[in-house]
């Protein structure tokens, strides 16, 4: 089990999942499973501070991520996930605790099973606090914005408004570290790794160099 964490944009998404592929692991992509229940929050006219109605929506429904496609109800939902509206609502729906717990507890099954690569905001801390390994990654946030400015482009073929993306990033991050259930932090043992001036391929040879040196370190 490898464990990602890290602020929106810092490129451990990218990063997990083709670390998940060098090493031929599952990869859990589990901001994906929370844009999904976002989703369906939006898509059932729930109220986004409603955690509860949200979490036993999530039980009668079913997240699930397949070979790097988001599936909500067996339906992939990947490219309606992307969008502002969702990642914002996500944002806030996840610092609910009803949320938070069906959540971890997809997860969890998830991992049980496989051997996984997972990303996310609290993947060392409360989901996978065992962890072979733990990765936590940050970026500068104007990198972070860019690097989120050029993907919505690439994905809608229109241009985003950078202050508009700063200013939601802004409030993400600090919703992030200061929701009372389980805040982005630095998980005990993790290593940290800064991303803002690395491209994805350096991001994920070291990655895959601190699991081998921890592999070799175990057979020692």
């Amino acid at each position: 089990m490898i464990a990602i964490d890290g602020p929106a944009a810092s490129g451990k998404s990218t990063t997990a999942r083709r670390v998940a592929e060098r090493l031929g692991f599952s990869y859990l992509d589990t901001g994906a499973m929370y844009r999904a229940s976002a989703l369906l929050s939006l898509r059932s006219s729930i109220p986004l501070t409603d955690t509860d109605r949200i979490a036993a929506a999530i039980r009668t429904h079913s997240i699930d991520v397949v070979d790097g496609s988001v599936l909500l109800d067996g339906k992939d939902v990947s490219s309606f996930i992307r969008t502002l509206e969702v990642s914002n609502a996500a944002s806030i729906i996840s610092s609910g605790s009803p949320v938070r717990r069906e959540m971890v507890r997809l997860q969890k099954e998830f991992g049980r099973t496989r051997n996984t690569v997972a990303e996310g905001r609290d993947m060392g801390t409360v989901v996978f606090p065992d962890a072979f390994l733990k990765i936590y990654v940050v970026a500068d946030v104007a990198v972070r914005v860019t690097r989120r400015w050029r993907e919505m482009i690439v994905s809608s073929g229109h241009e985003a408004d950078f202050g508009e993306l700063l200013k939601a990033q802004l409030i993400r991050d600090r919703r992030d570290r200061t929701r009372q259930d389980s805040p982005l932090r630095l998980a005990p043992g993790a290593f940290m790794l800064d991303s803002s001036l690395m491209s994805i391929d350096t991001q994920v040879d070291a990655v895959i160099d601190l699991y081998r040196r921890k592999k070799a370190g175990e057979r020692s």
